[in-house]
Order: C-alpha cells, then structure tokens, then sequence
C-alpha cells in the first residue's frame, strides 16, 4: 500500500525471519515477532491515517516518522537477511567440518550481530509507540473513520421507545387496501430502521399466507436474493431449484406463481439504489389482496422510488430523546433503567451526548464499557475516545454514525482482531459456515490455547465476536446449532480497508 511506505515489505521481511529458513538465538526470535506485532498496528494506522483530509501538523508529524522507521528497518533488515545468507554459503563450502559445529562457531558473531541491531530497532519501535500514545493517535482515528457497525437481525432485546414507532408503521400498512401497499422505514444509519421493521414483521406477519424478510447489499446479486425468497416461502420448490440449477428467469416465474393469489407481507432491508428496487418490485405480483412490503433505507430519494405508484408510504425514523437514550444505555450495561452507580452519572451524560440519540451508537458503546471496569477513570478514557459529534446528520445517503468510528474493533484482543480480519475473503453479504470458520481459524495458526483444544478455544473466538456483535447469526436451528452467520456489509468494508 502506497500510504504506508515501507511498513508493508518490512512485516514480510520479519515474517520471513520468522519461518524456518533462517535460525536465531531464542530472544532474538522473541524480539522479532515483538517487531512484526507491532509494526501491524503502525500499519493500520498509517493507512488510516493517509486516507483522511485535515490531518493537524501532529498526526501528520507521526504519520511521516512512522513511515521512516519502515524504511530505515527495511534496510537494516536486508543487510540482516543478506548476512545470515552468506553465512549459510560458507557453511556449504566446508565440508570436512562437521557441519553442526561449523554452524555454531561461524554464526556465532553474525548472530549476535543481528541481536543488537535488533535490539535497537525494539528500542525505536518502543518510542514510536510511546509517542503514538501521548498523542492520543489511535483515539484520533476512531474519531475520523466511520467502520458503519450494523445491527443484529435477530430478535431484539431491551428495546426502548418501539412501541410507539412500531405501531405506528403498522397502522400505514393495515390501512383498508386491497392494492399491494409498501411502506418504506428512512433514517441514516444505526437509527435501527431494521429493527422497526423486523418488530412490525413479527407482531403482524402470522395474518398473512406469505412472508419472508430478506436483507439487500451495494452490490445486489440478484440470484441469491431471489433463491432466499424462495427458501422462505417454499422449501420444496428451493429444493427443485437447488438439485435442478434454476436459472434467473426459472426463479422469477416460480416466485411469482407462488405468490399470485396469496396474501404476502414482506421485509426488503437496507435497499441501495433504485433499479435494484425495481427489479426486485417486478417480481412481486399484486393479486389485490392487502399485500404489504416494508422497505427500510437510509437514501431518501431510493425511499421515494419504493412508495411511488404503490400507494407507499413513508416513516422517517428518527434519533432517541435524552430519556430515551439513557434508559437503553443503561439497560444495556447495568440490566436496568435506573441503576447506575452515583460516580459514573456525570461521565455517562457525556458519553449519551455525544452518542446524538443513535440506538446503534448507544449500544455499541454500551457493550465496549460492559467488557471494562465499571469505574470513572475507564469510563472517562472510552469517553475522550468518542470524538464529538456524533449526532444523527440526514443526507441524501443517510450516513449518520459518523464517529463511532473504530471503537469496537480497536477494543478487541490482539487474536480476536486476526481471526475477525480473517473473514474479508468472504464476498460481502454471504452466508459463511460457523462450523468452517472455526476450522480455517485452526488450520490458519490463529488459535493459541495451553490447554491443547483448538476447536474449544476458536468456538469461544466465534462467540465472543457474536457477543460484540461483529459477526451476525443468521440460521439456528431448532437444537439452537449455528449453522451459518455473516458479517454485514459495514463491517465487510472496515476488515477491507484494514487489510489492504
């Protein structure tokens, strides 16, 4: 990557050190794998911090310094990887020496050459992050960058202030109808437009013949959507397509047999553009029936394409009152609305003002400090993190998580960021396999444990990402088995941008 320098070749070079290839005094080693660790984070970071505009003379200072330490080590490295390799040519050359001797008298000035240069290096390294501390750097991203964590799709918990959204959206769709009528949900994100919808879907969907929710990405791959359509609303004729291969076209006219003359009800989430709207509305038949569509999307002008020539409606969702607000940060932290401890009053205000009423924000926010120490100090650290001005901003494209930034991911454990990382090789928005996942994290080396099981150690890997809810469950079976999961398409672009 251009913005990172040298940074990028050198955690090659040390990885390289790393491998089998090349044998080192055991502390030498050590300080080896302490350089690439670190020289990842500076990576990140770098990268980070290139994309951004507006940088203070500060950051930029530590951007540039950082970038020079690549390529002073990138140097030294390969002057390293060049001795050690000579070395290994004169033991080739002397054969009547027995070799293991050679090996350890020849290398041994070598060796210990590449020590203390290694040990100056650690010594930079150290500095470097030590100065990247002070300056608060790491908490300067995350006020910068928008990962656009997404919202689970399960049943919701602990919710506050539904009731009165809820049954409202539910009233525009039993108005006296017999015409297909959608009802499109418009908010920026983490508003929890999804989650409005999903509550109306349950309390209303057992009144109709039909129904199915389904969530869309960017980038719409039009025969997936329509094979889950399918699943959910006939799994025999799922099962046809499966086995005998349906194309397109086979798919469209079987949902719409399907559907016509039945009344269906319909949860289309997080639509992007319009023609992707209007390919999937072309599939529904209208048997004027009351069938009914919930569309939830944070682009007004797509909001307005769903509700035309339907007899649509729009509900704007908008941000929690303070009340509100703190009664779900606080459900979320201390299970209940009232019960936080007198020391932690005047930092949580804070910290729900800078959240702007964002339910995401708050709950996201709210799992970071359930993982901490339920002290003021602890508090005030995830607080001068946040940045100001997290309020909800509606624009054309309805991006308002603005600083939340990357709070939750810079809060994970060194491992759980590798095995997180791991998942951008999956193609956005696809059902991944629980089961293997938890394999390829073994097989990859990202699971450690002393007590000798793997697969134990990488199930509770899983879980606690489920737990902070970067990875989503979408199929339990009745046994209450993951099948499969996925990582929505916000979190898919933050594990991109941080591995390229």
């Amino acid at each position: 990557m251009v913005g990172t320098g040298a940074l990028g070749s050198v955690i090659v070079k040390l990885a390289t050190l790393l491998g089998d290839g090349y044998t080192m005094l055991k502390s030498v080693r050590k300080d080896v794998a302490f350089l690439e660790r670190e020289l990842r984070t500076m990576q990140i970071l770098v990268s980070m911090l290139a994309g951004m505009e507006g940088l203070d003379k500060l950051a930029m200072g530590c951007m540039g310094s950082m970038r020079d330490l690549g390529h002073d080590m990138e140097e030294c490295i390969d002057r390293f990887i060049l001795r050690l390799d000579e070395n290994d040519m004169e033991m080739e050359a002397a054969p009547t020496f027995p070799r293991s001797t050679a090996r350890r008298l020849k290398t041994m000035f070598a060796r210990h050459g590449v020590r203390a240069q290694i040990k100056k290096l650690k010594a930079r390294v150290v500095e470097e992050g030590d100065r990247r501390r002070r300056l608060n750097l790491d908490n300067y991203v995350q006020m910068m960058i928008d990962p656009r964590l997404a919202a689970l799709h399960g049943v919701a918990k602990d919710l506050v202030a539904i009731d009165g959204p809820r049954n409202e959206v539910i009233s525009l769709l039993t108005e006296e109808s017999v015409d297909l009528k959608v009802v499109a949900i418009v908010g920026g994100a983490g508003l929890g437009k999804t989650t409005l919808a999903m509550e109306a879907y349950r309390k209303i969907g057992r009144h109709f013949q039909c129904r199915a929710s389904m969530s869309m990405s960017r980038t719409l791959d039009r025969d997936k959507l329509l094979k889950e359509l399918l699943s959910q609303i006939d799994q025999a004729a799922f099962h046809d397509c499966q086995s005998e291969r349906w194309d397109k076209d086979q798919l469209i006219r079987q949902i719409r047999h399907i559907l016509t003359g039945k009344r269906y009800f319909l949860v289309i989430d997080d639509v992007w553009k319009e023609q992707d709207w209007k390919f999937v509305k072309g599939v529904f038949p209208d048997s004027h029936n009351g069938s009914r569509i919930i569309v939830t999307t944070r682009i007004s002008n797509v909001a307005k394409s769903t509700c035309s020539n339907s007899g649509g409606q729009l509900y704007q969702m908008l941000p929690l009152n303070y009340i509100d607000s703190r009664r779900l940060f606080f459900r979320r932290i201390f299970h209940s609305d009232n019960s936080c401890p007198p020391q932690l009053e005047k930092v949580s205000a804070r910290i729900l003002r800078k959240c702007g009423g964002l339910p995401l924000a708050i709950i996201t926010i709210a799992k970071l400090l359930s993982y901490k120490h339920q002290t003021p100090d602890e508090w005030e650290r995830l607080q001068g993190s946040i940045g100001a001005g997290l309020s909800y901003k509606s624009d054309n494209h309805g991006n308002g998580m603005g600083n939340i930034s990357l709070l939750s991911y810079w809060d994970l454990p060194h491992h759980l960021k590798t095995c997180l990382l791991y998942l951008c090789i999956y193609p956005e928005g696809e059902y991944i396999s629980c089961e293997e996942v938890k394999w390829k994290w073994i097989l990859e080396g990202f699971i450690a444990t002393k007590r000798g099981n793997w697969y134990q150690e990488a199930e509770s890997c899983f879980n606690e990402l489920v737990n902070r809810s970067m990875i989503q469950l979408v199929d339990v079976d009745d046994d209450n088995f993951e099948r499969y999961c996925r990582v929505h398409e916000m979190v898919h672009d933050l594990l991109i941008s941080l591995s390229d």
